[in-house]
């Protein structure tokens, strides 16, 4: 038996330690993959949270009261009187 496999038994010592050490590098490799993913899972929840808060400031700043407010002080604007309006409808020329 030895003589048969005599041949084979340092290819297959080879094919072993080939085999051993690519396993060893897929395991590093994925490892480092899901660190790298991991810290952009938490750069994405930070993303997230600022995006949050970008919303809630806008809505705050576009807000009707403070829109109102803005043009009644810096732009000296104000309501029009009932007799200042004027609606117009599609297709209307207005003069």
């Amino acid at each position: 038996m030895s003589v048969r496999t005599g041949g084979w038994l340092p290819v297959l010592w080879l094919l072993l330690v080939l085999s051993a050490l690519s396993v060893i590098y897929v395991s590093h490799l994925c490892r480092q993959l899901y660190n790298e993913l991991a810290k952009l899972e938490q750069e994405a929840n930070a993303l997230q949270v600022e995006w949050g808060r970008y919303l809630l400031e806008q809505s705050s700043w576009a807000s009707l009261s403070r829109v109102e407010q803005l043009a009644k002080s810096e732009l000296q604007m104000r309501v029009p009187k009932p007799g200042e309006v004027i609606v117009v409808r599609a297709g209307e020329k207005v003069e």
